[in-house]
């Protein structure tokens, strides 16, 4: 028994009647006497009584119309959502704490003004985490802070930023040299993160070592231990340029500092692409 056999007999016992069933079906007469005749074999019983100008259900035939009708309506259903299915699923975005709390928000809203349909899952994680999960399927695109170089990848540089050292509002020296920076508490991103990745890259090429007395994974917990006095944190400027404007925060000038890092967007080559992800990835070429 099969679906085309399912539907025949559900047209033929609305109609009792194996020409009005054929044309309704589109389907030409023989075509439904053999349906019939097949599921009949396949039953070991008569289905149909045939009369003069009609038909009508056997009792195994009510039997099985009753069994059918549930199977037959839930598939329609599913039938009548099929060209929306690819709509209905979140776009599953892994993003890094800094640019989740910066400009994601915003190129989302920007995205959905021109894809109302489109949905979003958005879940925030170190960088090795994300790729490893954009890796597996669990996510379909990921945002990460600095660069990576893998043929599995499709990647797209879309912004970058500097990393600056905050203070309290009420530190007194604007400007440190690095050896000067190094002696003060510092309170920095864990390891493995990008923003402490760059600022020990960049400290140890200058022969030195940072020893922090406090790491979070965390960054607003970091910008509040710098508002309460325990010591100078490396951030991202855009992070904290707000509360810097709004002097609740000092940004500390570093000698001879320049550093900056990337957000990268990445997307696995080989991973089918909704409409919606390249739509998306489409945008993301715009960004920057």
């Amino acid at each position: 028994m099969n679906y085309k056999q399912c539907v025949i007999f559900r047209e033929i016992a609305k109609t009792n009647n194996f020409t009005k069933a054929a044309t309704n079906l589109f389907l030409t007469q023989s075509a439904v006497s053999h349906a019939i005749k097949d599921l009949e074999e396949e039953a070991g019983t008569q289905l149909f009584e045939r009369l003069h100008r009609s038909v009508e259900l056997t009792p195994a035939g009510e039997l099985l119309l009753r069994e059918i009708q549930p199977i037959i309506e839930e598939f329609e259903s599913v039938e009548a959502r099929l060209p929306d299915l690819e709509k209905q699923p979140p776009l599953k975005i892994a993003s890094c704490i800094t640019y989740a709390q910066t400009e994601l928000p915003q190129l989302l809203r920007r995205f959905s003004v021109n894809h109302p349909e489109a949905h979003f899952n958005v879940q925030v994680f170190p960088a090795s985490e994300s790729i490893a999960r954009l890796e597996t399927g669990e996510v379909d695109l990921a945002f990460i802070e600095g660069k990576v170089q893998q043929a599995s990848f499709q990647a797209k540089k879309i912004a970058d930023y500097r990393l600056c050292v905050v203070a309290a509002p009420d530190f007194a020296e604007e400007q440190l040299s690095l050896p000067e920076l190094l002696q003060r508490p510092l309170l920095l991103r864990e390891r493995g993160s990008a923003v402490r990745e760059a600022f020990e890259s960049f400290v140890v090429l200058q022969g030195f070592k940072p020893f922090p007395i406090w790491e979070s994974v965390d960054s607003q917990a970091l910008v509040s231990a710098v508002k309460a006095g325990f010591g100078l944190s490396v951030l991202p400027y855009r992070l904290v340029k707000e509360e810097i404007l709004l002097g609740k925060l000092t940004e500390v000038k570093i000698t001879d500092w320049q550093l900056t890092n990337d957000i990268t967007a990445l997307v696995r080559k080989s991973r089918y692409q909704s409409r919606i992800l390249a739509e998306f990835w489409k945008m993301l070429h715009q960004v920057n």
